[in-house]
């Protein structure tokens, strides 16, 4: 008999492999386009501009109920952050699986108030950057909740690398941008790390209850690897981020930005349907 472990973790990847399925055929027949890929900066990212758009392509159903609600786009916002701060509370307690729809369901709504803003023609400066600062709650609040699950072991300490880490790689992209350095892309960005956590976390308890048994406090060892290697790429990326900074700061002169344009900056928007090649959000912030 299989578990409800099993069936989740069956209907949450049948959820995204089958339109993943549909749009490379739709892709391949040419009945949709592929996205422009970004600009080369600190690396390559883990999931291209072809994952990218099937994401997008698949949550037009969302975008479309989010325009006839009447909900604005900061209010998704705070769902968002709401979303976030569930899925701490549920990793901190051991419920990896339903952290892990909170965790894809509260991603994907940071993706559709940028929709929502520019279909509503409402991006604004205060929305972009409310925006990028509970990105970064979200990311404090989703590693907390590992450290506090893993608290008196060793994996305490690498979920608080992960978090570091994290943090690092939004900073060195965003002091960047501001001197006036674009194309900065690295390995491990904020969608690739929610794809690969969120994986994790739904696989997590049918490994751990096949290995482990139904113990109390299991390590689930999927997600256990996962921040490890969250750590590392993480990590990896920040220090490619700042090299490639220090050598184009070093190679070439910058011109400075002022305040104003920088602000200016926040609120560039592409004409597409998808990110576009300067790495923009639907909210004119760039991604992490």
């Amino acid at each position: 008999m299989i578990d409800a472990d099993t069936i989740f973790a069956l209907g949450i990847l049948a959820v995204f492999v089958l339109p993943l399925v549909a749009y490379l055929l739709l892709l391949a027949a040419g009945r949709v386009k592929r996205p422009p890929s970004k600009d080369k900066g600190a690396g390559r990212r883990i999931f291209g501009p072809v994952f990218i758009g099937y994401y997008y392509w698949m949550l037009r159903p969302v975008f479309r109920a989010a325009e006839l609600s009447g909900l604005k786009p900061n209010h998704i916002t705070f769902l968002s952050a709401v979303a976030a701060t569930a899925t701490a509370v549920m990793i901190a307690t051991g419920h990896f699986a339903l952290a892990s729809a909170l965790l894809i369901g509260g991603s994907s709504l940071d993706i559709v108030d940028g929709q929502l803003a520019r279909a509503r023609n409402m991006e604004s400066p205060g929305g972009a950057f409310l925006d990028s600062t509970v990105d970064r709650l979200s990311d404090g609040l989703i590693f907390g909740g590992c450290v506090v699950y893993y608290a008196g072991t060793l994996m305490m300490y690498v979920s608080l690398l992960a978090l570091i880490s994290c943090y690092l790689v939004s900073y060195a992209r965003v002091r960047g941008e501001s001197l006036g350095l674009f194309g900065v892309e690295g390995l491990a960005q904020r969608a690739d790390r929610i794809v690969m956590l969120g994986i994790a976390l739904a696989v997590s308890p049918i490994v751990a209850h096949h290995q482990e048994g139904f113990v109390a406090r299991p390590h689930y060892w999927v997600t256990a690897g996962a921040v490890c290697l969250l750590a590392l790429l993480n990590t990896a990326t920040a220090v490619s981020r700042i090299s490639w900074t220090l050598r184009r700061l070093a190679k070439e002169p910058v011109p400075q930005v002022r305040v104003r344009d920088r602000v200016m900056l926040t609120i560039v928007t592409p004409s597409d349907s998808v990110p576009s090649s300067g790495g923009f959000d639907r909210r004119g912030r760039t991604s992490a």
